[in-house]
């Protein structure tokens, strides 16, 4: 049983019930405070938002806007991991919904599960911020199709550090749900892959589209968007929901 508790502060709703919902996910004991309100001396660390966080006296307090984001750093507060590594990896299940891992001198910092492959991007600038290492490798995950060429043009562009792809077989956990993509990350950053040479081109193949076009129906109940749209949203300029609502407004 762990000794430490975290104390949620904030008037926020959205930021109140993602956060409350990231911390039952994980089995984290914590407790409800309103503004103005005394922290227990029992309490570890306080999470607040970036507006409210001036509003907060208290020695160990993260302020940030992502719930995730704000639980991550809090565990990694109360872990005692430090922010310098000799080793920082960053492991990416790639698809429409990415999984992505940190692992700094083989421990497990934090986990995500991310809504687009355009997030990879923002996150592990936003990891960055918070960890630095001697060495700083990326490994993104083989499959995904046009997914992970998105997420391999984004970050080959973007960002000066050693890219790998990792065969994936075996790195997909069976049986689990809405953690199976971070835990497959997880295992993607821990397997040693393939250094990216080549420049990342967008090209969905035949197959990506159909997927996808079976993805609006299927999202939809009984819309089809059509072949340029499915490109258009492979190739990252469209969000499934957007092409969507232009297929409809063409009907």
């Amino acid at each position: 049983m762990t000794s430490y508790v975290i104390a949620l502060v904030t008037e926020y709703p959205k930021f109140y019930y993602e956060t409350v919902r990231e911390l039952k996910n994980r089995n984290l004991a914590f407790l409800s405070l309103k503004l103005g309100q005394e922290i227990p001396s029992r309490v570890s660390v306080v999470l607040t938002t970036m507006q409210e966080r001036k509003k907060i006296n208290f020695p160990k307090l993260v302020a940030h806007d992502d719930a995730q984001t704000a639980v991550n750093e809090a565990l990694r507060i109360l872990k005692g991991f430090g922010t310098k590594h000799r080793r920082l990896i960053v492991g990416i299940d790639p698809g429409r919904k990415p999984g992505m891992a940190v692992v700094g001198d083989s421990k497990v910092i934090e986990t995500y599960n991310l809504n687009s492959p355009e997030d990879v991007l923002r996150r592990i600038k936003d990891v960055l911020v918070m960890h630095s290492a001697g060495e700083i490798v990326i490994r993104v995950g083989e499959g995904g199709g046009i997914y992970k060429l998105r997420i391999l043009k984004l970050l080959q562009e973007n960002l000066r550090m050693r890219i790998e792809t990792v065969d994936e077989t075996s790195t997909t956990p069976v049986g689990k749900e809405a953690s199976s993509n971070a835990d497959a990350a997880v295992n993607i950053a821990l397997k040693e892959g393939h250094q990216l040479g080549e420049k990342v081109k967008l090209s969905p193949k035949s197959g990506e589209i159909k997927n996808l076009q079976q993805e609006s129906r299927a999202l939809s109940g009984n819309i089809t968007i059509s072949k340029k749209l499915a490109e258009e949203v492979a190739k990252g300029r469209l969000s499934l929901e957007e092409a969507l609502e232009i297929q409809k407004n063409r009907i």
